[in-house]
């Protein structure tokens, strides 16, 4: 896959960081000791934990290295660390909050991945994260109904696009076997784009890196691209200003740790 790109992360900052700003703000824990974000990107998420918690040493984690030196120079005070979150965490200890904005659709095994951020919390500590649910839109379906068509099957062949999303009862299910302190809830964002372009460069930053990225061929990611932008045009209509309202679904849930969270019995 080709690396992550912090510029083209960051072209869509304000809106990308928002789900960070609102999950955050769920998150009920007083006086936070220690603070992780798992998956913290170019250090947007991270940014939002600081002001959240100005008084805790909070690390950020990312396994892309072009995000973590992006994330150095946003904020040299915090420990930023080059790992992967499927990795042995063990040597870093226990945190308060365990915090993974936009992430965990990028894993394979997300069970075991969200087993072992809850298994890094202290006692009282919460695990909150947020994940994109695209399974519905648009953006998403019509990557999908490209690849699988004759126009370009012979191209993507056995072609996975490395990330999978699920829906609220996936992640329930996930995580009751690890306490019964759990809130879950999902939100619909609308950002405002000023054309249909501004569609493809968002989705181009995150969802559409696999598929582009499949394609060696720089004429062909080309082609792709003009297709894909002209498809996007029968899905989403302008409004009475020319503006285009792009929905997107985000799904929220917090995990509580200790035994004033109920936690089910071994």
């Amino acid at each position: 896959m080709t690396p992550w790109d912090p510029h083209s992360y960051l072209a869509f900052e304000a809106e990308r960081t928002q789900p960070a700003i609102d999950l955050a703000r769920r998150v009920e824990v007083e006086a936070p000791a220690r603070v992780i974000d798992i998956g913290c990107g170019p250090g947007n998420s991270t940014a939002v934990l600081r002001r959240r918690w100005p008084q805790a040493e909070v690390v950020g984690l990312d396994s892309s290295e072009a995000m973590i030196e992006q994330a150095r120079l946003s904020d040299p005070a915090v420990e930023w660390l080059l790992a992967d979150a499927t990795a042995d965490l063990s040597s870093l200890s226990s945190f308060d909050v365990v915090f993974s904005n936009a992430v965990i659709q990028w894993i394979e095994d997300q069970p075991g991945l969200l087993a072992k951020l809850f298994g890094m919390l202290r006692d009282g500590g919460v695990l909150a994260s947020q994940v994109p649910y695209v399974q519905e839109m648009p953006i998403h379906l019509v990557c999908q109904e490209m690849v699988s068509e004759p126009g370009w099957r012979q191209l993507f062949g056995q072609f996975t696009a490395g990330y999978s999303v699920h829906p609220t009862t996936y992640y329930y299910n996930i995580l009751c076997r690890l306490t019964s302190q759990i809130a879950l809830w999902s939100t619909d964002y609308y950002a405002i784009m000023p054309n249909h372009q501004s569609l493809v460069e968002w989705y181009s930053g995150t969802g559409l890196r696999p598929y582009l990225a499949h394609l060696s061929d720089d004429q062909a990611r080309t082609r792709f691209l003009a297709e894909y932008h002209d498809r996007l045009v029968d899905h989403y209509q302008p409004q009475s200003d020319g503006n285009i309202l792009f929905p997107f679904t985000r799904i929220f849930f917090l995990a509580h740790k200790g035994s004033n969270a109920g936690e089910p019995s071994a």
